[in-house]
């Protein structure tokens, strides 16, 4: 399966916090001086805390960049690092993952325990409903139900060591020259936007590279790179709901919604009604064990819930 790489850069979400602001008053109360006496910090401690930390929170920083690659038949990495409103990163890093080119890609980023929840509550903060790729869900999932792959927690196995993509590159005896992530608004900040991109570009090889070493491959050393900026982005409204529920492998709101309308242009008669649950079970429940891909039996019986819970709907 054909694998498409994907890391952020995340900055603070302003230069400077605004004393006494909403944001301000969440900040002091997830950060606090001491959590056994609930004493908050200063408004300068928090100021300073702020500048220094904020990125590490989904709550109060913001995608800058994103970067994806993919090695193609040639074997050359192809890395695009994408940036613009972070709304519209956020579109066109979904709206890739449905291309037709993309769709049926296995993704890869370095940490899921990290990566998946700052992505997802960012989509949450932006008001995205929609229907996401299975390998970007968490909510709900156990860590061995993800689908995706997170190099670190690979790496980790049943160990108890929990090593970050630049330990395991030096393990590997791979390059690791790219920016810490708490030095990247820094680097924002004083305008060194070229530096960001060589970074960026230069990590995302490095994860390449980390994790087809773990898989038994030899690493890329050929790298074609473009950027790209983006702005005003519009979803690509789906059309097939089935082959949406496939691909995400969840009943959103989103598949509710067109499975509704495609179902009630008439009024369907109780035969046929048997057939469409049946369609819906045989596109929803996962059985491909020759790639280890199978529905656990309690998963099964959750999803045929609530297939019947919305069959009951219309």
């Amino acid at each position: 399966m054909s694998k498409l790489y994907w890391k952020l850069q995340s900055v603070n979400n302003t230069e400077q916090i605004e004393v006494g602001s909403e944001e301000f008053q969440m900040y002091r109360e997830k950060f606090k001086k001491n959590y056994e006496t609930r004493e908050l910090m200063s408004e300068e401690e928090t100021l300073v805390h702020y500048s220094y930390n904020a990125w590490r929170s989904p709550l109060f920083s913001r995608i800058y960049s994103l970067t994806i690659a993919f090695v193609d038949k040639d074997n050359t990495l192809r890395v695009q690092y994408i940036t613009g409103a972070e709304k519209d990163l956020l579109q066109t890093f979904l709206n890739s993952l449905k291309s037709e080119h993309f769709k049926d890609f296995q993704l890869v980023h370095a940490d899921a325990e990290y990566m998946l929840p700052y992505l997802g509550t960012r989509l949450d903060i932006h008001g995205f409903r929609t229907s996401i790729h299975k390998d970007l869900q968490y909510k709900g999932l156990k860590p061995w139900n993800l689908t995706g792959v997170s190099v670190r927690d690979f790496y980790q196995g049943a160990g108890a060591y929990k090593h970050s993509l630049k330990e395991i590159a030096w393990v590997y005896g791979l390059e690791r020259d790219y920016i810490e992530p708490v030095d990247e608004f820094a680097y924002l900040k004083a305008g060194k936007t070229g530096e960001l991109i060589t970074s960026a570009v230069n990590e995302i090889k490095t994860l390449v590279n980390v994790h087809r070493i773990m898989m038994g491959e030899e690493p890329v050393t050929t790298l074609k790179e473009s950027t790209l900026y983006v702005e005003a982005v519009e979803e690509v409204k789906p059309t097939n709901f089935l082959a949406v529920l496939f691909e995400s492998q969840a009943m959103t709101l989103e598949v509710r919604k067109g499975l509704t309308a495609q179902l009630t242009k008439k009024k369907i008669t109780k035969r046929e009604r048997e057939v469409v649950r049946e369609i819906i079970l045989g596109v929803y429940i996962q059985n491909d064990f020759i790639n280890g891909q199978q529905d656990t039996k309690a998963t099964i019986e959750k999803k045929t819930k609530e297939v019947d819970e919305f069959l009951g709907t219309i």
